[in-house]
């Protein structure tokens, strides 16, 4: 199976020191590429992986004060959805805002939310989107 693997840019994958849903990115992708499937780590470009890294941002933001977040995680989240075609599915690690692209892509997306939530991130949700009007 071809996955498409997007982790979170706070940090690298697997982070040095704090990082807990790179940490898990990390588990999660190296432990799949054991198992033979065919894995592409969407990540800053200081992660490491067995898989095939794909990174757009050089750093972690919360390791180079050069780095504005929101500016490189938005093109860190679109380049994994501009090559979506490319995977038999994508798994989300970077909690909501990717859902946001769903619609755009025939990609089966699976989303893990790593942190604390509310229910007022249903509307991303596309089984949710009735809930929009």
């Amino acid at each position: 199976m071809r996955i498409g693997m997007l982790s979170p840019i706070a940090w690298r994958t697997p982070p040095r020191h704090y990082g807990p849903w790179e940490n898990v990115v990390s588990l999660l992708t190296e432990g799949l590429i054991s198992r033979g499937h065919d894995v592409t780590l969407f990540a800053t470009s200081d992660s490491l992986t067995q898989g095939k890294l794909h990174a757009v941002c050089k750093h972690g933001y919360e390791e180079d004060p050069e780095i504005v977040p929101k500016v490189w995680e938005s093109l860190h989240i679109a380049e994994i959805f501009e090559h979506a075609d490319q995977f038999d599915i994508i798994h989300n690690n970077f909690d909501f805002l990717p859902l946001t692209y769903t619609g755009l892509i025939n990609t089966p997306v699976i989303t893990t939310i790593h942190g604390f939530s509310s229910p007022g991130i249903l509307p991303v949700y596309p089984m949710f989107t009735t809930l929009k009007s």
